[in-house]
């Protein structure tokens, strides 16, 4: 959800345990989307052995084709912060109604967005989202309301985190010291990391321990609740700088050049998350959002989309942020789709796209100036033999009383009427 600014040489050709490139590939591994790599059952680094898939009684809400959208923490702050369990309740309630009457089947929910927690957890401090105080919780558990509502609109809901952005240091000095991540921040042992230019605080992923943190509080969430699924985005590496990891890179990296080396962190990581779910319920469904530009993701954010695209046991679904108009200089929004089939080649793993809803008011000429411009592109998701959905992203760009968003919610509306659930 965020653009990435910064200018990096690309990144170096690469081969990873489990799975090889050919020859060809590897000279050209962050452009050519036509390849296959050698998929292996053997997990990457240091991560578990794969658990086993133990059955589940609780049932989960899922659909063929995924009609999406995503409710961000801006979305879900005013309906919740500082509010009454009743309050929050009527909001929310009005929000599923609205997402249902619009024909999606599927919200992505923000319940992790700083390394804390909407609901009742006993790894993450509670968010400042639901007192307007960091580490306070409220009289009410947010994610159980969230889910009976959702589940009451026949609305499968995913479990949206952020792997490794946390708040800030204000915030972490009302944390209990009962938390790992407030331990890490306190004894200043690299776990817990800086950027230059960014408030927030960052989980270091070279260092083991912090991937399967990262891991086990995925797995609580599926423990504790009735979620459909665990979804994440492209919070990965917040930065390029050596700076950021060098102590650990010195400490852990045998020798490898730092970008190969991020990026079987963030592999590893992905790993983990999908393993320690599917050991609790693997019915639940596991996906990401990288960026919609392929390069980008191995070039700024050490995230090799190819390889969980076409692999088993690392995603379910992947869904790139394609928020690009069909003029696009760079990414126009066609040739950018037909670049990601290829990319998700492994049969159980589904495509969806996510869409730049956002864009009709302030963004980019193209989408201000052409109404029906998403569902356009939806229709055209459609057509594509290999998608199976989409996501808009956001609520509130979704539902906004302009004049603009209302006739585009009306002809999204109408496109989304042909798709069926399946």
């Amino acid at each position: 959800m965020r653009l990435i600014s910064k200018l990096f040489i690309l990144l170096m050709c690469f081969a990873l345990a489990g799975c090889s490139y050919s020859e060809q590939s590897i000279e050209n591994s962050q452009t050519d989307t036509a390849f296959q790599y050698k998929c292996s059952p053997v997990p990457l680094m240091n991560a578990k052995q794969e658990q086993r898939q133990v059955e589940s009684d609780k049932k989960v809400m899922k659909y063929d084709n995924v009609k999406a959208i995503w409710l961000s923490y801006i979305d879900i702050s005013p309906m919740l912060t500082g509010k009454t369990e009743q309050q929050f309740k009527s909001a929310f309630t009005q929000a599923c109604k609205n997402i249902s009457e619009l024909g999606c089947n599927t919200i992505f929910v923000h319940i992790r967005p700083f390394g804390d927690a909407l609901f009742n957890s006993e790894i993450y401090p509670a968010s400042r989202l639901i007192t307007g105080q960091a580490g306070q919780s409220g009289s009410f558990d947010p994610l159980t309301i969230m889910i009976d509502i959702a589940h009451s609109y026949k609305l499968s809901i995913h479990g949206w985190i952020n792997p490794l952005r946390l708040e800030t240091r204000e915030c972490f000095a009302n944390y209990d010291d009962s938390f790992k991540t407030k331990q890490w921040f306190d004894s200043n042992n690299g776990y817990v990391c800086s950027v230059e230019g960014d408030k927030h605080l960052w989980l270091n992923p070279g260092y083991s321990e912090v991937r399967q943190f990262i891991a086990d509080g995925a797995a609580e969430i599926v423990k504790k609740y009735d979620i459909d699924g665990i979804h994440y985005d492209d919070y990965f590496y917040p930065t390029t700088a050596e700076s950021f990891d060098k102590a650990c890179f010195a400490s852990v990296g045998n020798g490898k050049n730092l970008s190969v080396w991020r990026l079987e962190n963030i592999t590893d990581m992905v790993k983990r998350i999908y393993d320690a779910v599917k050991s609790v319920n693997k019915d639940v469904v596991v996906g990401v959002s990288p960026q919609g530009n392929i390069d980008n993701n191995y070039r700024y954010m050490y995230a090799d989309v190819k390889r969980w695209g076409s692999c088993k046991g690392y995603v379910d679904y992947i869904c790139p942020q394609i928020y690009f108009g069909y003029n696009n200089p760079v990414k126009p929004f066609l040739p950018t789709l037909k670049e990601w089939e290829p990319v998700v080649s492994e049969q159980s793993v589904a495509l969806y796209v996510g869409l730049a809803v956002y864009k009709i008011e302030g963004g980019e000429d193209e989408f201000v100036n052409t109404e029906g411009i998403i569902a356009k592109q939806i229709a055209d998701i459609g057509n594509s033999d290999r998608c199976k959905g989409f996501c808009l992203y956001a609520y509130c760009n979704t539902f906004d009383n302009s004049d603009r968003a209302r006739k585009e919610l009306d002809s999204t509306k109408r496109q989304i009427s042909k798709i069926k659930d399946g």
